[in-house]
């Protein structure tokens, strides 16, 4: 039943699956599928992602059969219709709040733990790890349902909805601490490898209003303290790290510095 190729990440590879599925097949030593089924599970009903159809084998390799959705994704919509940019940043919120509104299974890593175990593995000054770690410490356990790469670039749009995927860091937690990841990433993840320079200056300027409406919209639709994102912030900068973007480390290692810094006055 497997078709052709329709795409390919770092974990994982998807094809087509007859005519109305896709397979999603998961690279050998990657374990990301674990979370992906139980959050698809419990999503399965709100229309925000993709059905999960059935789990197979294929030649050892775990595969997700899904239901195929056809629509671009928002980064490529952004990309050749930018005046549509305060819409789309109003469809992000609205999709990440309903996914917010869904109580996690028991059984998904608990976010607090994952990031704890990204700070501890990132390269940066001891004292910036330390202070890292004290402000995770202070933060709460939670019970929702976090996408934990939350982007434009994994939510399509079909023709009557929004859908999001790749729930490979699925995760339980607070609504605040997904939304302050999907926030860094909006406002200071580095484009892709030889995007050229004005691209990267139009992009510079339309992500910034791109994240100002994400985060109004957002705050308009459900109850957040404004404190705890920006201690989640802090948190995730550290754990970024352990992502290993060059050319991300600096502007990550001067925002941790100033908040430890500001937090010492």
């Amino acid at each position: 039943m497997m078709g052709g190729k329709l795409g390919a990440g770092r974990e994982a590879q998807v094809y087509a699956w007859g005519d109305d599925a896709v397979v999603k097949l998961y690279r050998p030593g990657f374990g990301g599928h674990r979370a992906e089924v139980m959050a698809l599970r419990s999503l399965n009903g709100h229309r925000v992602a993709p059905r999960l159809i059935d789990v197979a084998d294929c030649d050892g390799r775990t595969g997700l059969v899904l239901e195929r959705l056809d629509g671009p994704d928002m980064l490529t919509l952004l990309q050749r219709q930018p005046w549509r940019v305060r819409s789309l940043a109003r469809a992000l919120a609205k999709a990440h709040l309903a996914i917010h509104a869904v109580q996690a299974p028991p059984e998904l890593p608990d976010l607090r733990q994952v990031l704890a175990s990204r700070i501890q593995d990132a390269e940066m000054p001891p004292r910036l790890r330390d202070f890292a770690l004290r402000v995770l410490d202070g933060l709460p356990d939670g019970d929702r349902l976090c996408h934990g790469d939350y982007h434009p670039g994994n939510v399509l749009l079909t023709a009557d909805r929004v859908a999001v995927i790749d729930w490979s860091c699925a995760a339980r937690g607070m609504p605040e601490a997904d939304h302050a990841r999907a926030l860094l990433l909006l406002r200071w993840a580095d484009p892709l490898p030889g995007t050229p320079l004005l691209s990267r200056a139009l992009m510079a300027t339309g992500r910034s209003v791109f994240a100002h409406g994400y985060v109004r919209n957002y705050a308009s639709g459900g109850k957040l303290s404004s404190r705890q994102v920006d201690s989640w912030l802090i948190v995730h900068a550290a754990a970024r790290l352990s992502e290993g973007i060059e050319a991300e480390q600096p502007m990550l290692i001067g925002l941790l510095d100033r908040a430890a810094r500001k937090a010492t006055r």
